[in-house]
């Protein structure tokens, strides 16, 4: 069945079907349908109609299929990514054409022949050219009627990055004007050498040697520009400069000097290394002097955490210090963010700690079984800079990150954490908060005595605990630390109490924080951890925990995993294991819950149920031997059991025949049968006790015997006769 919008083509590329075409109307009471053959280029093509039944005909028929025709790169953009420039274009095209493609007529397009006539009278209406609205139409429908199919398309304009290629007839650059007319002297057309003799000369500059860029050209041309010397021998310092046309211009100079060095390379060279670290290197420091406010600046840090912890699936396990992460914006002094971890310091660390930073807190403060209103910590901003520790941020990942989401990234140099001052001084209030020291299982700064207990031993605290006295600590911290120095003159007039809070609260209600805002979508794509999960038949895996994967309802993609052996998928993940995140295919998240049956890990950081996992997975020695010894003993007892069978068999008597041996099988398997019955009953732990009178009257006899086994009750008695034998011999 056609539908529209749809895109068939002809198998054997017969016509009127030989190029793909889209179904632009369908109409089955008119046993019509409508199709544009799809434009190559720039062309203009006109729809063209045909019976709908002849049409399904072909398609069932298989001399016509579906196809797909993939959407251009240019229209593959979301609203957020479009200018205000590529909106006006869109709107301003789709305005001339929306009242044919949505009026009360808009059907009447689609009959045959009328499509000129209508076209026709709305131009002369609107006073545009009948080709431009045809050229709109045409546009629209063969980019599968959208909007978006009016966007400008820019992707192949010009050719960033590549060096352009001029012919002997053609220089670079307009004509050159004197008084009004065109000179003849036109731009030399460079080559190689040209460049890497530019490149030489503009180093002068860059090394600081000359003061403007026009002194770095003058020597150029001064030293490999001027005319030849007439005569071998001749050092007549008078030449003069070559023609005009055989010289490069200063604008070719300047462009192909920039061109052979990075800009931040040439401003260091000119400052000198001591002058670029005062005043040009990048913006860091810790002094919110010329910060516009809030969310201007945040700086992210991590510190090991003197104290040990235990697993919560086994007190007994223990698991070592944690990593604490904490983000601070510098002019309030508010902690935006937090993170405790097993892992790092590390980037995978620092982003679960920038995205509980740019994110409610909420949800986060319940996950760990605190409840708070959004008022009591109202930070889920992204920043304009952000400062933090080479080791951490200078990886592709955060470069990434930062471009992504328009976050200007300043990295420290090492071994100077005085640098960022105002997230050191944090980390000692949230230590003294916690108690810290003062906890089980606490790291002690003097050396343990001989004979002294070792405080590892003392761990009691797991890691969702000791993350629940974090967030109580950094509650209490924001609300409640006063510092006077943090106050501004217009702090002081107004009345505003020296906490981070307050002054989050004062510059909200002025109008101050100025967050960098972006889509959803962007945080969770660059700032939670990307990894590689498998589709099988039981849904999504992933560290060893399953998943129910909410784009597969229909159980069709994991039903072609157990067929066809597991896929890859793409996966982002968050601290806790309780979910993961996929993309669909217009690239929207979506979150993914653990199965039932991974019900022990609901609640779990990722990394306890990893660590978890490596235990009880772990075998140990006696473990192993126990192991090797059974299956060693298991194997002589089948080697010993068949040996003994088959020496009976031996002993037996053999029929005469192999007709005989396998005649009456049936009738041996009831005797069989029937035996194991009788003994099953003497086996019995609640059967009589022998050799009591009880026992003797209830034990059968042949008779009763042969009531039980029929004709065959001889045999019964003879095998319970050899049963009682072997007994005898055990």
């Amino acid at each position: 069945m056609l539908l529209v919008n749809q895109v068939v083509e002809s198998v054997l590329r017969e016509e009127p079907f030989e190029k793909p075409a889209r179904v632009l109307w369908v109409r089955r009471n008119l046993d019509l349908v409508t199709v544009l053959t799809l434009p190559e280029g720039e062309e203009l093509k006109t729809p063209w109609s045909m019976s709908l039944r002849d049409a399904e005909s072909m398609m069932n028929g298989g001399t016509l299929r579906l196809t797909t025709v993939r959407v251009p790169p240019f229209m593959m953009r979301v609203e957020e990514e479009l200018s205000e420039k590529s909106k006006n274009v869109r709107d301003r095209r789709w305005a001339i054409v929306a009242p044919l493609l949505e009026g009360p007529e808009k059907e009447y397009l689609y009959y045959p022949g009328a499509l000129s006539k209508i076209v026709s009278a709305y131009a002369k209406k609107i006073g545009k050219d009948r080709k431009t609205i045809y050229r709109h139409l045409c546009r629209y429908w063969a980019l599968g009627m959208s909007r978006n199919a009016f966007l400008d398309k820019y992707e192949n304009s010009g050719a960033p990055g590549k060096t352009r290629e001029f012919s002997n007839d053609k220089k670079p650059g307009r004509p050159r004007i004197f008084l009004g007319e065109k000179c003849d002297s036109s731009a030399k057309l460079l080559t190689g050498n040209d460049k890497e003799i530019i490149a030489v000369s503009y180093a002068l500059y860059k090394d600081n040697k000359v003061k403007y860029i026009s002194d770095a050209y003058t020597k150029m041309l001064k030293r490999f520009y001027r005319a030849e010397h007439p005569a071998p021998g001749n050092v007549d310092d008078g030449r003069p400069l070559q023609l005009m046309s055989h010289v490069p211009s200063y604008k070719q100079f300047a462009y192909w000097g920039k061109k052979a060095f990075d800009e931040i390379v040439v401003r260091r060279g000119r400052k000198g290394e001591r002058k670029w670290a005062l005043d040009h290197r990048a913006l860091v420091g810790t002094a919110y002097q010329g910060l516009s406010g809030p969310c201007h600046r945040f700086e992210i840090d991590a510190t090991i955490a003197d104290i040990y912890l235990v697993s919560r699936f086994n007190r007994n396990w223990i698991i070592g210090r944690p990593v604490v992460y904490v983000v601070v914006d510098v002019f309030s002094r508010m902690i935006v963010g937090i993170h405790v971890a097993l892992e790092g310091p590390s980037w995978n660390s620092a982003r679960h700690a920038l995205f509980n930073a740019f994110t409610d807190k909420v949800a986060f403060c319940a996950s760990h079984g605190i409840s708070i209103r959004p008022e009591d910590w109202p930070c889920h901003h992204l920043p304009r800079e952000l400062v933090g520790d080479r080791g951490e941020m200078i990886s592709q990942g955060p470069e990434s990150m930062a471009d992504a989401l328009k976050i200007i990234l300043a990295l420290l140099p090492p071994f100077r954490a005085d640098w960022k001052g105002t997230v050191e001084s944090t980390f000692r209030i949230v230590n003294n908060l916690t108690q810290m020291h003062w906890t089980p299982g606490a790291v002690r700064t003097r050396e343990k005595e001989r004979g002294e207990r070792d405080y590892r031993l003392d761990a009691t605290l797991d890691l969702q605990e000791f993350t629940s006295i974090v967030i109580k600590a950094v509650l209490h911290y924001i609300h409640h630390s006063r510092d006077s120095n943090r106050l501004t003159k217009e702090m002081i007039q107004q009345n505003v109490e020296p906490t981070p809070i307050a002054i989050w609260n004062w510059a909200a209600e002025l109008g101050i924080i100025e967050p960098n805002v972006q889509p959803r979508e962007s945080i969770y794509l660059h700032l939670l951890p990307k990894a590689k999960g498998s589709v099988r038949a039981g849904g999504i895996y992933f560290n060893g925990m399953a998943y129910t994967n909410v784009l597969d309802p229909s159980g069709k993609r994991s039903a072609l995993a157990r067929a066809n052996g597991r896929e890859q998928i793409d996966i982002w993940y968050e601290p806790f294991a309780d979910h993961i995140w996929i993309m669909d295919d217009e690239k929207s998240f979506f979150k993914c819950p653990l199965r039932a049956s991974e019900e022990r890990n609901v609640g779990m950081r990722r990394e306890e149920v990893l660590d978890m996992l490596a235990i009880t997975n772990a075998v140990s020695i006696e473990t192993k031997y126990a192991e090797l010894n059974s299956k060693v003993q298991l194997d002589d007892f089948i080697e010993r059991t068949i040996s003994t069978a088959a020496s009976e068999k031996a002993e037996a008597e053999s029929p005469s025949s192999k007709a005989e041996k396998l005649r009456d099988i049936r009738g041996n398997r009831q005797v069989e049968r029937d035996t194991e019955r009788v003994l099953t009953v003497e086996r019995s732990p609640i059967a009589p006790e022998k050799n009591t009178p009880a026992n003797e009257a209830e034990r059968p006899v042949s008779g009763s015997v042969s009531e039980y086994a029929g004709d065959r009750g001889a045999e019964v008695i003879s095998l319970l006769s050899r049963a009682g034998k072997l007994g005898d011999k055990k």
